[in-house]
């Protein structure tokens, strides 16, 4: 047998190999995988040098000598800071320990499946976790490919993520909320997270300069992450118009600011502390956490205001692709989480399954003459 594990418990591959001369050559290696699937590969590989000694031969790194290659040509260079810091702890944590060995051109789709199993049971991630994961090795790999590393990518399980739990206070419940907030920070703080659905990094990077109180409109395009700033999540701006009781709350705030010493010292943030620096984000949960108590209302995240600016827009009957813009979701999957909050929600005609006459009432009559429009 050629392979076989050695006198340390490891599987190596000896092979015997007579060259076209006439030369015998005995070459023993560790197999780089643990596996005997994999020590069998790596045989296959050492004959198929052997056999075509004039081929050239690249130097495949492993994933751990890889990492740093691929972290500054490509996550560094197409990720927000925020996300590049998420991709280096997945490697840190779980990548490098249990694949890092392994060559990338060696990596196949038992060692995938492996790696999952690790992440779900032993590492014991959440199912949205092991897809981040899995998602950091995947775009790593298909560099691989684009560099000519590899010939593809192995084939990567699929993970069912469930839908995370949400909240959201109708619009009676923000109106009882807001009747307790008399703060004039507080009232400009809360409002802006319920009358805009911006996220919390968003609203600590707001400027002054991005709010358009002639044209009563907010502007985003940056937002705080690990205390940097950068794109927003979507890497787009967008704009979100700016009801009355909010522009008022603002320019209350304005008012009653140090905007001037702010805006000497730096950016002119509009929520900050006193001295100008931004505002810590656990500010924001204390102020709802505050207003919830105050309001005896149930206690909710603050990401929920995000998800009550969305449901009141839906259930108000605003479209879900104007909903989707002004949240800034890249697509409109993310949205659909709101659309049964829609009035009718088509429950006035699941009842032409019964009666289909109905349905043909509403059909305009092809022999009719057309309806005349007066555009004056």
């Amino acid at each position: 047998m050629t392979v076989q594990k050695n006198n340390r418990g490891k599987y190596a591959v000896d092979i015997q190999f007579e060259h076209a001369d006439g030369r015998v050559e005995r070459i023993r290696k560790t197999s780089p995988v643990q596996t005997r699937r994999g020590a069998e590969e790596y045989e296959r590989q050492l004959r198929a040098a052997l056999l075509n000694p004039s081929a050239e031969q690249k130097e495949v790194p492993t994933i751990e000598e890889f990492q740093t290659r691929w972290l500054k040509n490509d996550a560094e260079v197409t990720n927000r800071e925020s996300t590049v810091v998420e991709k280096r702890s997945d490697l840190r944590l779980y990548i490098v320990p249990e694949l890092g060995r392994i060559r990338l051109d060696a990596l196949g789709p038992e060692h995938i499946a492996s790696f999952y199993g690790h992440l779900r049971n032993k590492a014991k991630l959440a199912p949205k976790s092991v897809k981040n994961t899995g998602a950091t090795l995947h775009r790593m790999l298909v560099c691989a490919v684009e560099w000519d590393l590899i010939a593809k990518v192995p084939r990567f399980p699929k993970v069912k993520c469930p839908d995370t739990p949400w909240d959201y206070f109708t619009r009676d419940e923000t109106d009882r909320l807001m009747s307790f907030v008399t703060d004039r920070e507080e009232r400009a703080l809360l409002l802006f997270a319920f009358d805009t659905g911006a996220r919390s990094g968003e609203q600590i990077a707001l400027q002054w300069g991005d709010l358009d109180f002639h044209g009563r409109k907010v502007l985003f395009r940056r937002a705080s992450s690990r205390g940097s700033v950068g794109p927003t999540k979507s890497g787009k701006g967008r704009t979100v118009p700016m009801t009355e009781r909010l522009a008022s709350a603002l320019q209350a705030l304005r008012r009653g600011g140090n905007v001037v010493r702010i805006a000497r010292n730096g950016p002119d943030l509009v929520f900050c502390q006193p001295d100008g620096k931004p505002l810590d984000p656990w500010r924001l949960t204390r102020a709802l956490d505050r207003a919830t108590k105050r309001a005896g209302l149930r206690q909710i995240r603050r990401h929920d205001c995000r998800h009550s600016f969305a449901s009141q827009l839906v259930a108000a009957g605003v479209p879900l692709p104007q909903v989707q813009a002004w949240l800034g979701h890249s697509t409109i999957h993310m949205t659909m989480r709101y659309a049964h909050l829609a009035p009718g929600n088509g429950a006035d005609l699941i009842g032409l399954l019964e009666r289909p006459q109905a349905a043909a009432l509403r059909q305009p009559d092809a022999n009719a003459a057309e309806p005349s429009v007066n555009l004056a």
